[in-house]
């Protein structure tokens, strides 16, 4: 199991390529939640390196919380660790002994707590439900009055009425859309953004104007108001999907007075916003703003198989969404909503945990990026991607180096409305920093390929 030449020196230093090693074991499952290590000298001997090489991979695996020692008992993989607590879904795509990373998708693998309160569910409150057809279109009272409560005491009044449940955020805007049914005319977002939104917003003949994300130049937005007179403006303003930024403070009463200046709805995706990593105070969300309708989800802050997301609107737009957005098949099942019920009173630690995670995870990648000629970014306020700009090479160039590398990211034009960005590349920094240091290797072998 334990052979020098599984080491890869594409993974960087020989202390890299063993904690590289040890990680990929981790990720195909040939090591397990409590596995022991051979010790220092025995893995030293058959890896064919030095006994400090070890020692120091070993270091650094215990301290980015994959590995724990105990006098006399000697190395294992920590049981609580990601793989009960993870982020990323653990990956088991393999190129011959070389795993694949891909990391075209941002999404979440599921806490231990699903787990448990699953099986409580199972005990509790399935019994119960099984009696009925589930939840009605739009979500159970039940949870729409949990939910309320929550945004509520989030800063957010709400009422459970103003609340329509859906399948997760897409659906949420889908929903919102059908209610508005504003077409045709123009979208203002901003650019780059959540690809899906482009396509919902055209299917509902909507043309989409981009408004430079990160830049959020309010003096721009009201020209592109005066030009495009928009029928809706669709934004993240909290820990922006790819960038990772926040609409500031200072600039969203201008945003709010624009939108109703133009007679345009605003529409505020506030998915990612549980996940604010940057220090001091986060900016008030939009949907405190009156007449803005929200969308939220719990994909990001749970799991991405919990298909629970939310349209939080007046009652009267509430009523139109009910009536023309075909919630019948778009809103929760039954599992799902006695799951999302069950999971809000551990959510706050589910989402404390996510973050010290995240924080880590993202320090470390800015650690590598540090070390890599030719990119440039802006540190994510929050959320789980970072938007890095290639400065002396074509994304695409890199993107088919990178995949010879066996890392697969998702290019800056997927994420534009015109696909004309050819700078960027989306880096989730969902994956333990000991992946995220052999994404960053692998990357910059891909750079220097490229130039």
């Amino acid at each position: 199991m334990w052979r020098g030449s599984d080491l890869d020196p594409v993974d960087g230093t020989k202390t890299e390529q063993v904690e590289a090693l040890v990680l990929r074991r981790i990720e195909r499952g040939d090591l397990s939640i409590g596995s022991r290590l051979p010790s220092e000298r025995v893995l030293a001997e058959r890896l064919g390196v030095s006994r400090v090489t070890v020692v120091r991979a070993l270091d650094q695996l215990r301290a980015d919380g994959v590995l724990e020692t105990r006098r006399g008992s000697g190395t294992h993989v920590r049981p609580l660790d990601r793989l009960l607590d993870p982020i990323a879904p653990v990956s088991t795509v393999t190129a011959g002994d070389q795993p694949v990373l891909d990391l075209r998708f941002a999404t979440t693998a599921a806490p231990h707590d699903v787990a448990e309160v699953a099986a409580q569910i199972v005990a509790e409150g399935l019994p119960q439900a099984m009696g009925g057809d589930g939840p009605p279109p739009g979500g159970s009272l039940e949870l729409r009055t949990a939910l309320a409560e929550r945004l509520t005491l989030e800063g957010v009044p709400t009422e459970p009425g103003q609340l329509t449940l859906t399948v997760g955020a897409a659906a949420g805007l889908n929903a919102a859309l059908a209610g508005l049914d504003l077409g045709p005319g123009v979208a203002i977002t901003e650019t780059p953004t959540y690809p899906a939104a482009f396509d919902l917003l055209r299917n509902h003949r909507l043309d989409v104007v981009g408004w430079p994300a990160g830049v959020w130049d309010t003096d721009q937005l009201a020209h592109l108001c005066r030009r495009h007179k928009p029928k809706v403006i669709y934004l993240q303003a909290d820990n922006h999907n790819p960038t990772g930024l926040s609409l500031p403070a200072d600039r969203r009463t201008a945003v709010v007075e624009i939108a109703r200046r133009y007679g345009a709805a605003l529409i505020s995706d506030e998915t990612m916003r549980p996940l604010w990593l940057a220090g001091g105070k986060q900016a008030d969300p939009l949907s405190r703003y009156p007449r803005t309708v929200s969308v939220g989800s719990l994909s990001k802050t749970v799991w991405g198989g919990l298909r629970v997301g939310w349209v939080r609107t007046g009652r009267q737009l509430r009523r139109k969404i009910n009536t023309s957005a075909r919630l019948s098949v778009t809103s929760p099942s039954a599992l799902d909503d006695l799951l999302a019920l069950a999971i809000l009173d551990r959510l706050d630690r589910v989402i404390s945990r996510r973050k010290t995670r995240l924080r880590a995870n993202l320090a470390a990648l800015e650690n590598g990026l540090d070390t890599v000629p030719g990119v440039a970014w802006a540190t994510p306020t929050g959320g789980m991607t970072l938007w890095l700009e290639l400065t002396e090479v074509r994304s695409r160039r890199a993107l088919e180096a990178a995949r010879e590398q066996g890392l697969l990211l998702g290019a800056g034009d997927l994420f534009t409305p015109d696909g004309t960005d050819r700078r960027h590349l989306r880096i989730p920094f969902t994956a333990p920093p000991a992946t995220l240091r052999l994404v960053v290797a692998r990357l910059a072998a891909a750079i220097a390929q490229s130039s």
